[in-house]
């Protein structure tokens, strides 16, 4: 196979997105470092010299994906972490996000192993959640909330936003309207609660 011509270190980034693709295409059991090679039309040994094996190439597209998820979220609320409208612009960036970058979704929250507890804060749990929630419960704090209803508060919140990017992701659901009108709308319905 004739092998294209990269610049040092697209490869690498070709193959992550590549990747992403092709197990969104696939999932997990079709999923192979020579079909990744094929697909960026390399040949089947160029992925060894960027990734271990398969699990290697994984985690690289988790890597790949969360970083650019966590810029996005910083981004949106930089100089403004701890402002009433920090989770409104945090919540529209994670729309965005998904607007921006449809494929990722399906791929994160399907195929590359996140873990997010809703019952408790745990070290283990996604980033850009763990960010979600933290300054949801800075809002609810400032706002004088109970303790007590921070969870479902924070189930509420978030399961609009990412039920809003798993919509606008998926191919077969069509809308014509602007999905950041349906997030402004919900939060100020629950701008009395919050």
């Amino acid at each position: 196979m004739k092998e294209k011509a990269y610049h040092h270190g697209n490869l690498r980034n070709q193959l992550i997105e590549s990747g992403i693709e092709l197990i969104n295409e696939e999932g997990l059991s079709g999923f192979s470092l020579r079909k990744v090679a094929a697909k960026c039309e390399v040949s089947h040994t160029a992925p060894y010299s960027h990734f271990k094996d398969i699990n290697g190439l994984i985690g690289a597209m988790g890597e790949h994906v969360t970083n650019q998820f966590m810029d996005k979220l910083h981004t949106a609320i930089l100089n403004r972490e701890n402002s009433p409208e920090a989770i409104l612009l945090l919540g529209q960036a994670y729309i965005d996000f998904f607007l921006e970058n449809p494929q990722y979704f399906q791929f994160l929250f399907y195929h590359s192993g996140i873990t997010i507890d809703l019952d408790s804060e745990s070290p283990e749990d996604y980033p850009p959640f763990a960010l979600f929630r933290t300054t949801a419960y800075q809002l609810f704090r400032s706002r004088g909330m109970s303790e007590t209803g921070f969870s479902k508060m924070l189930i509420s919140l978030w399961s609009v936003v990412h039920g809003i990017a798993s919509l606008l992701s998926n191919n077969g659901v069509s809308y014509s309207g602007d999905w950041q009108d349906i997030f402004r709308g919900f939060i100020n319905e629950k701008e009395e609660n919050l």
